[in-house]
């Protein structure tokens, strides 16, 4: 067993049915066009490519960092308003969920949270569990070299990812974008599609970002998380 199998198979044995995330306490609130930035950065880099607009092409690091940067260039000169275009315009329901929620930053575990069903193109029972679930098969899958089941989208971007995982992790405008569990992709009104696990969340931009971080074996991992609104002046983070 790899060193990476080794920390997805103890992760794996985590509780995940506290009702908060384990590390929420550290968690610091931010305004939604944090978020809706995020997501139309992550966009522009990918419909920036020649060829495809679904995954990251090959670029060095030189040439994803000079693509961030006009990236960032581009959405800074946008408003609120405008970023709302942008996102509607690909998928209403998405612009309503991200106006639905309070924001914050922190880090989660990956067995709290699961990616979209059939993400990436990958099999959809693969994608029904948790994160680590999903990137124990992924990084077999890899590991085989297996065309049949591990489509061109996972088996492309996921490498890419990797070669610029030292950016990607440390710049917030590329975190991965988490809704509550149920709610996106993987279920409706907070109940989980018929075979799917209710996480804590469910991750709505940034599926193979965060297959890559925990299939190279990290436990847990930046993101934007979006929480129910509570009532009245009670919060999550104090």
């Amino acid at each position: 067993m790899s060193e990476a199998e080794q920390s997805l198979y103890i992760i794996r044995k985590t509780d995940r049915k506290e009702l908060l995330y384990a590390e929420h306490e550290k968690f610091r609130k931010v305004d939604a066009i944090e978020v809706k930035r995020s997501f139309v950065i992550a966009q522009y880099i990918r419909k920036h490519n020649v060829g495809n607009k679904r995954y990251l092409s090959e670029l060095t690091h030189e040439q994803f960092q000079e693509r961030l940067k006009r990236a960032k260039s581009f959405v800074s000169h946008l408003s609120e308003p405008k970023l709302d275009e942008v996102i509607a315009e690909e998928y209403k329901k998405r612009l309503k969920a991200y106006n639905a929620v309070d924001w914050y930053t922190g880090k989660v575990h990956a067995n709290e949270v699961g990616v979209w069903k059939g993400a990436g193109g990958l099999p959809v029972p693969w994608t029904q569990g948790s994160l680590v679930d999903t990137a124990v098969q992924v990084l077999v899958a890899m590991q085989e070299d297996s065309d049949s089941v591990l489509v061109a989208r996972a088996k492309r971007a996921i490498p890419r990812i990797r070669r610029n995982m030292d950016i990607i992790e440390k710049d917030p405008y590329l975190y991965p974008i988490i809704l509550p569990g149920g709610t996106q992709g993987r279920g409706l009104k907070g109940r989980p599609y018929k075979g799917f696990l209710l996480m804590k969340g469910d991750i709505d931009d940034g599926c193979m970002r965060a297959i890559a971080f925990v299939s190279s074996g990290r436990n847990s991992f930046p993101a934007y998380i979006g929480i129910q609104r509570r009532t009245g002046s009670e919060d999550l983070v104090k």
